[in-house]
């Protein structure tokens, strides 16, 4: 276990015991004891009657919904007289405190079933009834009364029923002025304990990961076509990646599509498609305003990510991107100021520990932030990454690059060798500092250009004007961000959205299927179910070219002046959607027949 995880599910404990402590000689609804001698009791029963660590932190902190600062937002329970009788539904919300703790499934259940349990005896249980104080009956009424024969039969076949009766009795004998009880202290190692088992694996969009038990680095190299890898192996100038393919592991992954950097990326840290985390582009028009947006944070993501989950379970997290529209959204959830690390190359010279968890990157690292447009900035991450292992700073690390020379060079480029050599310099020192290390990209690339060297390029935009009348449709190009000086903002994937009800969308993918840089020309139902994309956020139809050509809107809506000086090389196609899937270890234990992504690449780092 890192000793960061153990320091943090620690003081965790210290601080829930210090809400139940802070109780004091507080009043417990009218009984003749306080909160915390009626929390001690409980626990203290279970206890005794030899009942497991579960069942037992389940007696104990069944009342935590009283006792943290939400519980005050919880609706007051009145009783016709006037008399105050506890906060409403504190079980369900202690229930869901704990959960996001950490706490295992017993634990939480248990306490987010004491008014389950209690309106349960009541029904089957008439002297159970009898035998509750007035305090308990009133409370009653405010929890729903007794379980009605169809739910007392539901709940018959719940598996925890009996722990979860135990605690509700226990619950009801807690309350015997001044009985000594084993202390709050007694209580702290087995809920540390508890806490550090339940938190060493946890579940996110269907996938189960656990916590790292050493440094792991996980590097998604932006344009990583297999060609540059196969390229560098041939060539020897990627010696320590050559070696996992010899004795790590290796394979060719899918990237999610679109094959853009946003939706690849934030598939990779949530390990699902875009389906499922709703950022499907790094470019869109929203429908309610019609107005164009660039994502440039984390707004549109739907759910967490793997490294937010592993902040809160105490893994020191590094994310460090070249570009910084990608770590607006990377940060989700990570906190900079309880010792997690994310900022990006371009912005080294802005960092902030408030904002960033570090500051002076420059100074820290001996280099001046790059040029944007450069490989350096690429270089600049993993150099970060690799004085931060040094320092021992971070436990996961999630280093991400840019595609800056592989729009403009070819694989086998003195251009693209040397940056390939550099990325794997800097990836065997990071795994002979001892890190288990992960490689993936997040889309390939291909030469979209004619022989002469001009772009290939259909704007669909001007043709569907053309055939239907101006302004028929708006086409979204989804590859658009501020980087455009080497790609155009020209790319394999296109949305249209028709402006007339009087253009079938049949009619216009028809039209669209004429032109011979057109490889997919899909309805928005079809699409978002074969390439697993959020359907809320996809056009009335969307296009996918062939391998040699780009898509776009009008001309004048794409740099082309910045592509004179070379070829352009781009993506967003099925064409780029291989890309190496690369682990400096060999897997535990041989994975057969498994059709392969990218965003299996933290499972892969992790779990395999």
């Amino acid at each position: 276990m890192l000793p960061s995880v153990e320091r943090h599910a620690s003081q965790c404990v210290k601080e829930l015991f210090q809400f139940i402590a802070a109780q004091g000689q507080g009043d417990y609804l009218g009984e003749q004891v306080s909160q915390l001698e009626h929390t001690l009791q409980t626990g203290q029963l279970a206890v005794q009657a030899g009942a497991d660590d579960d069942t037992v932190l389940g007696a104990l902190l069944h009342d935590v919904g009283r006792f943290i600062p939400a519980a005050k937002e919880m609706p007051a329970m009145i009783a016709p007289d006037g008399v105050f009788v506890g906060r409403g539904s504190h079980e369900v919300l202690g229930e869901k405190y704990l959960r996001s703790l950490g706490f295992n499934e017993s634990i939480c259940q248990l306490v987010g079933a004491h008014v389950m349990a209690k309106r349960y005896l009541t029904a089957v249980d008439k002297e159970y009834y009898d035998g509750l104080s007035q305090s308990s009956k009133t409370t009653l009424k405010f929890q729903g009364g007794t379980f009605t024969q169809e739910q007392v039969v539901e709940a018959q076949n719940d598996p925890l029923l009996e722990a979860k009766l135990a605690v509700r009795r226990w619950d009801d004998m807690a309350k015997v002025p001044k009985l000594k009880t084993l202390p709050l202290e007694y209580y702290e190692r087995m809920a540390t304990k508890s806490l550090l088992v339940s938190r060493s694996v946890f579940e996110l969009h269907g996938r189960k990961y656990k916590l790292p038990e050493r440094p792991t680095v996980v590097i998604c190299v932006d344009g990583f076509d297999p060609e540059y890898l196969e390229q560098g192996i041939s060539d020897g100038t990627t010696p320590n990646m050559a070696k996992f393919v010899q004795s790590g592991f290796a394979a060719t992954a899918k990237c999610a599509m679109p094959a853009f950097t946003n939706p690849n990326n934030v598939s990779i840290i949530t390990g699902a498609p875009t389906s499922v985390h709703g950022i499907s582009g790094n470019f869109f028009l929203d429908r309610t305003t019609r107005k164009e947006e660039m994502i440039v944070d984390d707004t549109l993501l739907r759910g967490s990510t793997i490294l937010e989950q592993m902040s809160k379970r105490g893994v020191r997290v590094a994310a460090i991107t070249a570009k910084d529209k990608l770590r607006a959204i990377i940060n989700h959830g990570l906190n900079c100021l309880r010792g997690d690390i994310c900022f990006s190359a371009q912005y080294a010279n802005k960092c902030t520990l408030a904002e960033n968890g570090i500051s002076d990157v420059e100074k820290w690292l001996g280099i001046p932030a790059p040029d944007q447009y450069s490989g350096d900035l690429s270089l600049f991450v993993l150099k970060a990454g690799i004085k931060l292992l040094e320092e021992n700073r971070a436990d996961l690390f999630y280093l991400t690059l840019s595609d800056y020379v592989q729009h403009k060079f070819a694989p086998g480029s003195k251009e693209a060798n040397d940056f390939m050599a550099n990325i794997d310099n800097c990836v065997g020192r990071l795994v002979e500092l001892g890190a288990v290390v992960a490689v993936t990209g997040d889309h390939g690339m291909s030469d979209k250009s004619k022989d002469d060297g001009t772009p290939n390029v259909l704007f669909v935009e001007e043709e569907l004007d053309r055939k239907f009348g101006e302004g028929s449709s708006r086409v979204i190009c989804p590859i658009t961000d501020p980087f455009v000086r080497h790609h155009g903002a020209l790319g394999s994937f296109v949305r249209v959205y028709l402006n007339r009800p009087d253009i079938s969308v049949k009619d216009a993918l028809a039209y669209c299927r004429t032109f011979p840089q057109i490889e997919l020309a899909l309805d928005a139902v079809t699409a978002a179910e074969m390439f697993e994309m959020p359907l809320d956020r996809e056009g009335d139809f969307v296009l996918v070219s062939k391998e040699n050509a780009v898509l776009g809107s009008r001309r004048e809506e794409h740099a082309l002046d910045n592509l004179r000086d070379h070829r352009l090389r781009s993506h967003g196609g099925l064409s780029e959607q291989p890309i190496p899937l690369l682990r400096s270890l060999p897997l535990s234990n041989p994975v057969e027949d498994r059709q392969w992504r990218n965003f299996d690449v933290f499972d892969l780092a992790l779990n395999l």
